[in-house]
């Protein structure tokens, strides 16, 4: 399990892989396995209907757990997925190795499950500029308390591009850099996004927390 937004006392749980398929037998040990991955990878690069069924296999896990943790809704994050099935399998050629497999599609998962939802909210609504619209103000103190709502309503509520600089830079571990070529921004301005989006964060935890202090007072 993974612990994210430890700040406010609670974690988002994403689960951190999968199992491994084995592809034409038992695997003796670990070298023997990265191996075979590497050469059923190759086999799907070329078109190898049995090797890229095993790699749908093998990737799609990691690539529903990224689409839903940046999609808002399950049609989005379903939509987001297919896709990035589809990106994965089309650019596996492009795998090095240089990483491991689960990084390269997290990445590639990323930036179509991006490219997707900015596309959806361009057909929904003006895009508008996440660091223009908000102005909170935060004194960055933590908030240790239990929380109101589900952490993921609290993210629901935020700018579409700060709660995605949040999940992946918090939840999925993106460096600031790949975030910035991801969205197509700055360093800064992901900065800003991730500055703004926590301070909105604190500022509407301890506005329910002020509340639900309240009623229990009047009660």
């Amino acid at each position: 399990m993974s612990t994210v937004f430890a700040v406010f006392g609670a974690s988002i749980s994403l689960p951190l892989g999968w199992a491994l398929v084995e592809a034409g037998g038992a695997v003796a040990d670990a070298g023997e396995a990265v191996s075979l991955e590497r050469a059923t990878i190759e086999r799907a690069a070329t078109g190898d209907p049995k090797a890229q069924a095993w790699l749908a296999r093998r990737v799609l896990p990691k690539i529903r757990r990224v689409a839903r943790a940046l999609a808002s809704t399950a049609a989005d994050a379903d939509d987001a997925a297919q896709l990035s099935l589809l990106e994965v399998l089309a650019s596996i050629g492009t795998y090095r190795g240089e990483s491991s497999l689960d990084a390269w599609v997290g990445r590639v998962a990323a930036r179509t499950t991006l490219r997707h939802l900015q596309r959806e909210r361009r057909k929904s609504e003006p895009v508008v500029d996440a660091v223009d619209r908000l102005a909170a103000r935060d004194g960055g103190e933590p908030l240790t308390h239990a929380l109101a709502r589900d952490v993921q309503e609290y993210l629901d509520r935020l700018p579409a591009p700060q709660r995605e600089a949040i999940v992946l830079h918090h939840a999925l571990g993106h460096s600031l850099s790949e975030i910035a070529e991801m969205e197509d921004a700055s360093a800064n301005t992901i900065k800003s996004r991730l500055r703004l989006g926590m301070a909105a964060l604190r500022k509407a935890v301890r506005r329910d927390r002020a509340i639900g202090t309240a009623e229990g007072r009047d009660r």
